[in-house]
């Protein structure tokens, strides 16, 4: 039986404040950097690029992530794994989207996030991340994804849990 492409997959959060609050933290350059390193405790963060306009915001970062894998993909990937995320907020839809491009496997390797909130209630929302991860390495691109996955499921209870509690203390 042949494996599937790619594998796609859908996180459900809820965030305590409205879909406004949330996507100005999402947003705010230093937020996102504390929420990496901090938050996270990721080794390494750069913000690469941020460009406002009246349509969209866009913002490139590069990121050195913790990452949990089991051993032959971590062979695979050695201690020096990071990548690029580009992505793009539309201000009209509320909608970000990004695509990550790892420092390895070029070409062989890539996910894509489309995030957008819903209303929960009374300040709260919804957050929905549909994500996809691929990798196309002979014999261990099924491994990798799944490896990929629990760590991308890892990091987005990460995310929610360090905003809540942001915003529990007053951010």
């Amino acid at each position: 039986m042949l494996r599937p492409a790619m594998r796609r997959f859908t996180i459900t959060q809820d965030i305590e404040t409205d879909v406004d609050h949330h996507w100005k933290l999402f947003l705010d350059d230093a937020y996102d950097r504390e929420q990496y390193l901090v938050g996270l405790k990721y080794p390494a963060y750069e913000l690469v690029e941020r460009v406002d306009t009246d349509a969209e915001v866009r913002r490139t970062i590069r990121i050195s992530p913790k990452l949990d894998f089991p051993a032959p993909v971590a062979k695979l990937f050695g201690d020096g794994f990071g990548y690029v995320e580009a992505g793009a907020y539309a201000k009209q839809t509320k909608v970000w989207k990004s695509t990550t491009t790892p420092n390895m496997l070029k070409g062989k390797l890539r996910s894509e996030s489309l995030v957008h909130c819903e209303p929960n209630g009374d300040k709260r929302c919804r957050r929905i991340c549909e994500l996809m991860v691929e990798c196309t390495v002979f014999a261990v691109g099924g491994l990798v994804e799944s490896s990929f996955e629990k760590n991308m499921r890892a990091g987005w209870a990460g995310v929610a849990a360090y905003m809540n509690k942001q915003i529990a203390a007053g951010r």
